[in-house]
């Protein structure tokens, strides 16, 4: 419609008390920021449509102020947790929050509320490595796949170092992991038999990925939480359950991780001079190497005896390198 029909008909309604031009050109400028229409031209030739975008609720526009904290909370912290088309609606939510939190300068609780952002922060366990790009399209593919459960098309990189090359195949997503830095894709493809093949395929390793409209077959005995809890997938290459004993140091006045952060619910600590030993049962894993080794100045591998001489083997493959280079940097 052409601005002067519009402004007619706004004005047609509101005999009594009609509303002047300015304001009504202004409400539609105020609809265009909003994306519910949009215009061409100029003057008297400018032309108004609606777009498709529907108009926020007015929970959206002004939700309560503990919904507002909880929103912002929600954006900071989990945006690869939900759906894209989940976000895209939230996003008119995330507005209203931020326009709740910013209209009184003086209120001072808003002034708690838009303080609490700053006052909580997530920080990884470890040396903080930075997150591998993905790209939005990717990961956009791989949520809306994911969701409506469709057969997602990907060519992935993989970690060998013997091919460059990414590999093009079909699988169905299950579930989404964020293991630290790294987002991870669960996903599984149908053999000829009606098994299933589990993939477990880092997100930024994917060159490209593309949501089919193809129904998926998802395996239904597949459980993600009983994939990263039970099977301990996420620990890399894990060799089944072992009963470890350890003999930690505690050379200063600090108390050793391992009193705090378990390792398995049924842990046993024995306290000894300098020390303690320690008892679990632990799946063995490349990821529990990991561990012994970065802290292998304290911590000594008692049993199994297997377990025991594989470290001290990569202690000694270390003390080598670090002595060799020390010859040739003298």
């Amino acid at each position: 419609m052409a601005s002067g029909q519009i402004i007619a008909a706004v004005r047609a309604r509101f005999l009594l008390k009609p509303p002047s031009r300015h304001t009504i050109q202004r409400a539609l400028e105020d609809l265009e920021i909003e994306g519910l229409v949009a215009k061409q031209g100029a003057s008297r030739d400018r032309v108004w449509w609606r777009t498709g975008k529907q108009a926020p609720s007015e929970l959206a526009r002004r939700p309560p102020l503990e919904l507002a904290i909880a929103l912002l909370t929600l954006r900071r912290h989990a945006p690869n947790h939900l759906p894209g088309h989940v976000i895209q609606e939230l996003e008119a939510y995330f507005a209203g929050a931020e326009r709740v939190l910013s209209e009184s300068p003086t209120d001072p609780s808003l002034s708690d509320a838009r303080a609490w952002t700053a006052k909580t922060v997530r920080v990884d366990a470890g040396y903080p490595l930075m997150s591998p790009p993905i790209g939005s399209n990717i990961l956009d593919a791989i949520r809306k796949a994911l969701y409506t459960s469709r057969v997602l098309e990907v060519a992935y990189q993989n970690s060998r170092l013997e091919t460059e090359a990414p590999e093009s195949y079909q699988v169905v997503p299950l579930g989404l992991v964020e293991r630290g830095p790294v987002l991870y894709l669960v996903a599984s493809r149908q053999r000829r038999d009606g098994t299933f093949r589990i993939y477990q395929l880092r997100l930024d390793r994917f060159a490209s990925a593309v949501c089919t409209d193809m129904p998926g077959v998802p395996d239904p005995d597949f459980d993600l939480g009983a994939y990263v809890r039970d099977n301990q997938s996420f620990s890399f290459l894990p060799e089944g359950r072992i009963r470890l004993e350890l003999r930690v140091r505690e050379e200063d006045e600090y108390r050793h991780l391992f009193r705090e952060q378990w390792l398995a619910p049924d842990q046993e600590i024995i306290d000894e001079p300098g020390g303690f030993r320690l008892k679990a049962t632990v799946t063995l894993s490349i990821a529990l190497r990991n561990l012994l080794m970065e802290r292998s100045a304290r911590v000594e591998v008692l049993s199994p005896a297997t377990l025991r001489e594989e470290i001290a083997e990569s202690l000694r493959q270390a003390i080598r390198r670090y002595e060799t280079a020390a010859v040739h940097a003298a």
